[in-house]
């Protein structure tokens, strides 16, 4: 990989856009951003989004902000990508520049190892790491151009070369150092900077110049490696390290140390990995239990990119689809016996003319089964028959309910004092805008009469025939209204409690037609044959108990069994336009500040290098907004570049 010139532009252009100022009307927050930005010129990143967060506490709206330490982030993401895949390079490396049958791999992998240590060492030049590793990339270039030169050698002199080098070995061991120095100053007349042969040179002249100081690094060396070969990784260091510390060109003991750090480095990300993974995947077995699919889902995917076959993790996510198929389907059926169970209260409150119950019953069917054809209809009745009783009695609820009962008191009062045209003039005032009032309606026949006493006989007569016209007509409401304002007028008038008792009865009956006897007879044969029909079972018998219930309403609208069984059949038979998905949590304004917080600062521990405090922020924003895709990703990322 290469940084080029649509790289550095890249850069140039973002470091351009930084440096704007923010726009903040504050003078606190333009002095923080301008530091920030100090900062991030430098390449300091971690301190410039330490001070961005802090303009985000006073302003967490200021978008600019936020975009800016978005940035840094992804720019760490390609300094850390780029550092990972030196470092897995340069391990490769090594072991095949080891080996003159794999020298042109190695070249090939140290030079990407280098490459992407300059892409790393440019983004971000305060990384200690990188410093850290900068003498071993200027060590792997010397390697790099020692095999090269090896590689143009004939195979003859390779070969040659590799026989000198097992003779060289071979005299060290017998302690011939002069006789060994020999045959390693011939390897590197052929090659001259060859690693091995100059260790061997030195390990030589060291051992004729200064015995005691060479037999000294000689049995720190070989205790290093007892304890390596038993896995003693610590004590092994100590010992390589004391080597090193009497001759810092011994390249053996740097290696066994690189090697051992390696080693424990490794098992530290390794102990980590496996605590991350099993914190997913303690939150995974607790989401399944909480029916919370997708959350499980995301939890036993972090917990995999944490640990590849973590215990059964592999197994639970395979089974999640399952699982909330079947959470689905279980929803599904309480969701139908829900609407039944509701629309059942509906249709009883209705009956017993609870209009106010009914609408609220209809209402919340609704709200769960939007398609619901029974609850729409009787949601329409329900509402009418609430209008008409709204008119014809305003209760508190009413906002008209402190004019209308002013003008109540006035009419009433001015009745009693014998002013009847006053008191009609405030009845009327009613009807102005309750014209089905049925005290108002009263009040204005008494005053009528009142006014006019000749007229008695041949109001009430007159009265009367317009109840008897709307009973005819099927308008019960209306036609009670009227009856009872005759028995005001003549509380004796001929067959007035039985017309009362007639329209009372058409409107329990929900203001329909009487079913007649022969009527009546089929209803109850259908009812019985769809019952048949339903009790037998499956797709096509409860589509004939339908088509029979539907009939007997139609029928009869006020057959409540009836309604109740083609409210339940449709609704089976329209189980899977019943939505049943949970809702997307709606955060509140604490909540999405929290989010916001634990956000950035996610972003500003891993601009420090302090991975497992970032994934942990990133986790609680999770908890709170477990639809929050950049955390779910920048937790998966570091996961993955941890787990390298």
């Amino acid at each position: 990989m290469k940084i080029n010139a649509i790289s550095i532009a890249f850069f140039s252009v973002l470091l351009f856009w930084l440096a704007q100022p923010d726009g903040s009307a504050l003078e606190t927050g333009r002095e923080l951003d301008r530091q920030a930005r100090e900062h991030f010129e430098k390449k300091d990143y971690n301190k410039a989004v330490s001070l961005w967060i802090e303009i985000l506490r006073d302003d967490p709206e200021n978008e600019k902000v936020q975009q800016k330490i978005e940035a840094v982030y992804e720019i760490k993401q390609k300094k850390d990508l780029a550092f990972q895949r030196m470092k897995l390079d340069y391990r490769i490396a090594r072991r095949r520049l080891a080996d003159d049958d794999t020298l042109e791999a190695g070249i090939k992998s140290g030079k990407e190892s280098i490459e992407n240590y300059k892409i790393a060492y440019r983004i971000d030049p305060n990384d200690q790491d990188l410093k850290d590793m900068l003498d071993d990339m200027k060590r792997l270039e010397i390697d790099i151009t020692a095999a090269e030169k090896k590689v143009r050698l004939s195979k003859a002199i390779r070969e040659k070369v590799k026989a000198l080098k097992t003779a060289a070995v071979k005299e060290m061991e017998r302690e011939n150092y002069e006789g060994a120095l020999k045959i390693w100053k011939d390897i590197l007349s052929y090659i001259p900077r060859d690693r091995e042969a100059e260790d061997g040179v030195r390990n030589c002249r060291l051992a004729i110049d200064n015995r005691l100081k060479f037999e000294t690094i000689r049995g720190f060396m070989a205790r290093g490696r007892d304890h390596f070969n038993f896995k003693r990784y610590r004590p092994a260091r100590n010992e390589f390290a004391q080597a090193l510390k009497l001759d810092p060109q011994n390249r053996d003991a740097r290696d066994m140390i690189e090697k051992i750090d390696e080693i424990l480095e490794e098992r530290k990300l390794s102990d980590q990995r496996a605590r991350q993974a099993e914190e997913f995947y303690l939150s995974g077995i607790n989401n399944l239990k909480n029916n919370n699919f997708d959350q499980a889902q995301d939890d036993f995917e972090s917990c995999l990119a944490a640990v590849k076959n973590y215990r059964d993790a592999r197994e639970r996510l395979a089974s999640i689809d399952r699982l909330r198929k079947d959470f689905m389907e279980r929803q599904k059926t309480r969701k139908m016996q829900e609407i039944n169970q509701i629309f059942q209260e509906g249709i009883i409150s209705y009956s017993r003319q609870r209009y106010k119950e009914a609408i609220n019953s209809f209402v919340t069917v609704l709200s769960i089964d939007k398609n619901n054809t029974q609850a729409r209809e009787y949601l329409k009745r329900a509402r009418e028959a609430r209008l008409i009783e709204e008119e014809e009695r305003v209760d508190e609820n009413s906002p008209y309910y402190n004019l209308i009962n002013s003008l109540v008191i006035s009419g009433r009062s001015l009745y009693d004092k014998g002013n009847y045209a006053e008191s009609k003039r405030k009845w009327d005032e009613i009807l102005k805008l309750f014209p089905k009032n049925r005290m108002a309606n009263e009040y204005i026949a008494k005053c009528e009469l009142k006014i006019n006493p000749a007229a008695t006989g041949g109001s009430v007569e007159k009265k009367a025939a317009e109840g008897r016209e709307q009973l005819r007509r099927k308008e019960f409401r209306a036609a009670q209204m009227t009856f009872e304002i005759v028995k005001s007028m003549n509380p004796k008038y001929p067959g007035i409690d039985g017309f009362l008792a007639e329209a009372n009865r058409g409107i329990r009956e929900g203001e329909g037609a009487a079913v007649n006897q022969a009527d009546q007879k089929e209803i109850e044969r259908r009812y019985g044959l769809a019952m048949n029909y339903y009790q037998a079972g499956g797709l096509e018998n409860a589509k004939k108990a339908l088509a029979e219930f539907q009939w007997i309403v139609r029928k009869d609208p006020n057959n409540i069994k009836a309604a109740i069984s083609v409210n339940k059949i449709e609704t089976q038979l329209r189980g899977g336009d019943i939505d049943v998905a949970q809702a997307r949590k709606k955060l509140t304004p604490r909540e999405e500040e929290l989010v916001r917080k634990y956000y950035y600062m996610g972003i500003s521990y891993y601009a420090g290098n302090d991975f497992k405090r970032a994934i942990n922020e990133w986790r609680k924003v999770i908890a709170i907004d477990p639809d929050h895709i950049k955390a779910k990703n920048n937790i998966r990322k570091v996961l993955v570049f941890l787990g390298q």
